[in-house]
């Protein structure tokens, strides 16, 4: 998947999931930003090709860095509201995005909101793999595969079943965003609409 297609998928997960109505949409900028942090490891490419094609996929795309990586941001974000200090920080530049909250700081801590915001934001993280398991490789380039269990071992997983860069997920999730646009009270059922159409359009790419 392309990074916006990863976006997405935490985003529309997370609001199919209905948090946002209880949380805000901090809880969704938290979904969508999760899911695309995995590719941190893509970060290896300014040390030469052979660094990246060693370290991508594997220091940020397994289990283990991908379920910490995911909680850890998720606490700080509920602990600091990172969500709400960025959106202050841009907000000085843009008007429309000027905060409207008196302070970006939470006042009150529960223990049950973080547990929902570190299990989203391992889930969001974890989205990232799933979908590159099936989403690999390019009509010109070899297929690519998952260290999963990295560090612990060096086998590779892969279930290519739509190539990368593939535009028909990437269609369905503009359709789906733009109804979400157009129908904002119903944000859990187009959301939820987005990611079936989604699941059956990797299941149609299978077997074709």
């Amino acid at each position: 998947m392309t990074t916006y297609e990863h976006a997405m998928l935490g985003v529309t997960g997370t609001l199919a999931a209905g948090l946002d109505r209880r949380y805000g949409w901090q809880i969704v900028a938290l979904g969508g930003f999760v899911a695309v942090l995995p590719d941190w490891d893509g970060l290896s490419i300014l040390c030469g090709a052979a660094v990246f094609d060693h370290l991508h996929r594997s220091l940020g795309h397994n289990l283990l860095v991908c379920t910490l990586l995911g909680a850890v941001v998720a606490a700080l974000d509920y602990r600091f509201s990172l969500a709400l200090r960025v959106k202050g920080y841009f907000g000085r530049y843009v008007r429309a995005l000027a905060p409207q909250e008196s302070s970006p700081k939470r006042s009150v801590f529960h223990a049950y909101e973080l547990s929902v915001w570190v299990v989203t934001g391992v889930l969001a993280s974890l989205s990232h793999l799933a979908a590159d398991l099936v989403f690999s490789g390019h009509p010109v380039f070899s297929d690519w595969g998952l260290r999963l269990l990295w560090p612990f071992s060096d086998r590779v997983w892969g279930y290519p079943l739509v190539s990368w860069g593939d535009p028909g997920v990437t269609l369905i999730f503009v359709g789906g965003m733009f109804a979400m646009i157009r129908w904002p009270r119903r944000l859990q059922l187009v959301s939820g609409l987005t990611l079936t159409t989604v699941l059956g359009y990797v299941s149609i790419r299978a077997v074709l």
